[in-house]
């Protein structure tokens, strides 16, 4: 488009007035109203003083207000000049603006689609990360610029599928029992660490179930084998008999004013009620 330019003659105005005479009248009449002592019979006086005053005074706001606006006339009227052109040019404007958010969309859309036909073919030769890299989960906006090409974006997609590849190969090379609850993890996370973490917080606590019923079995094998010797011994008692008592009895524990736990030599337990 050929440039085109505002051309402005401005011719500076000025306005000439007779105010410093009134600015000396003015002073002169002050210095003799500060020695003025005002009576009720001057009052008249002073009054029509004041007035005249005022009347001066709106006499010279009604010129200021006159002047002005005779003065402004000109910029009043190139402004009105310019506002007209203004609204001649955001035609075009919004025209040619309206063409290239147009084409700026249609683009967009183009890149787009792109980006899923690329993403669709990575998927096609790695389809076990599909599930694990849905394309909104890795999917950069950055990829919709004009200056992104299509090699980049191929190359993002692919060092996104390699990295879990990796992953889920380290994953399964563990081979553990808790495999499921890793991979698991790793889809909601994508962090290895996390996936691995969870392995082995399974682990352990099958670890901890397991010694726990080990710890009762053994319990349990303790129980009966002290089984015999208190049945021996209880046959042998025939009063109290303190030392042979020690011989069976480990530890006596109050647990309430009818009950006691008395602990077998060899783990075993029996709670007895006192009867009172």
């Amino acid at each position: 488009m050929q440039e085109i330019n505002l051309l402005v003659e401005q011719k500076n105005g000025s306005i000439e007035t007779n105010s410093e005479e009134i600015k000396a009248a003015l002073a002169a009449k002050m210095e003799e109203y500060k020695g003025m002592v005002f009576t009720a019979e001057s009052q008249p006086e002073a009054k029509r003083t004041v007035a005249s005053l005022r009347k001066l005074k709106k006499a010279m706001s009604d010129r200021r207000i006159e002047i002005k606006k005779t003065f402004m006339a000109p910029y009043t009227n190139f402004e009105a000049q310019v506002k007209e052109l203004d609204k001649l040019i955001d035609e075009p404007i919004d025209f040619i603006s309206g063409q290239i958010e147009e084409f700026e969309r249609r683009r967009v859309e183009a890149k787009k689609a792109m980006i899923c036909e690329i993403y669709t073919g990575i998927m096609t030769e790695h389809g076990t990360v599909m599930e694990y890299l849905p394309l909104d989960r890795i999917y950069d906006s950055r990829w919709e610029n004009s200056t992104t090409t299509q090699k980049a974006i191929t190359e993002a997609i692919t060092a996104h599928v390699e990295h879990v590849e990796k992953d889920l190969d380290t994953i399964r090379a563990m081979e553990s029992e808790f495999e499921d609850k890793g991979l698991a993890k790793y889809r909601a996370t994508l962090e290895l660490s996390d996936a691995i973490t969870a392995m082995n917080q399974y682990q352990k606590q099958k670890e901890e179930i397991l010694q726990s019923s080990l710890d009762a079995d053994r319990v349990c094998t303790r129980m009966k084998q002290a089984e015999p010797a208190i049945e021996n011994t209880a046959q042998t008692i025939t009063e109290w008999n303190e030392t042979a008592v020690r011989q069976i009895v480990e530890r006596v524990t109050v647990l309430s004013v009818n009950e006691i736990l008395v602990r077998i030599k060899g783990g075993a337990e029996i709670k007895q009620r006192l009867e009172r």
